[in-house]
């Protein structure tokens, strides 16, 4: 039986909007054989295109919990697809020094197990201040997983991307 918040993810990756944005080549949720065999809610896989950059990939995974979901936000990181387990940090997407992009995907921070983002929920929890200073990127119960993908595609197409 579905829990609640499966059933409202699921609802939501039905949407006409994460509809239009998979169209679009956006985002969208990978097929099948790029997920582990195991993959149980709240666990969940999707992917996000990048800008061309050279050497390196088109898009990125990452690996979502959404336990909760929409009353809390998801936590989560970059996937390998190929090994079925996070992303080396070696090959996960750099930023411009000191840009948002290099906080936000930075790896030393949590050992770049979730993003460092007012969204995500671990980065969350520990910074009181984020409300304050960033009211607009705070997550409430409206948002929903294609808001999420709006943000972090934005930062993957960014001029602060560097690749990887």
């Amino acid at each position: 039986m579905e829990k609640p918040d499966q059933r409202l993810f699921d609802e939501d990756v039905s949407s006409a909007e994460f509809r239009s944005g998979e169209a679009k080549g956006l985002w969208g949720l990978p097929s099948p054989d790029l997920l582990p065999d195991a993959l149980q809610w709240p666990k969940r896989i999707l992917w996000i295109a990048a800008a061309p950059r050279p050497k390196s990939p088109e898009r990125f995974y990452i690996t979502l919990d959404a336990e909760g979901y929409r009353s809390v936000s998801p936590t989560g990181t970059f996937w390998d697809p190929a090994s079925k387990s996070p992303l080396d940090h070696a090959r996960r997407p750099k930023g411009k020094p000191e840009s948002r992009f290099a906080k936000v995907f930075r790896t030393d921070w949590n050992g770049g197990t979730a993003f460092y983002h007012p969204y995500d929920r671990a980065a969350a929890k520990g910074h009181d201040a984020w409300p304050r200073e960033q009211p607009h990127l705070i997550w409430t119960s409206n948002h929903t997983i294609v808001d999420y993908l709006e943000e972090f595609h934005s930062l993957l197409i960014s001029g602060d991307y560097l690749g990887v």
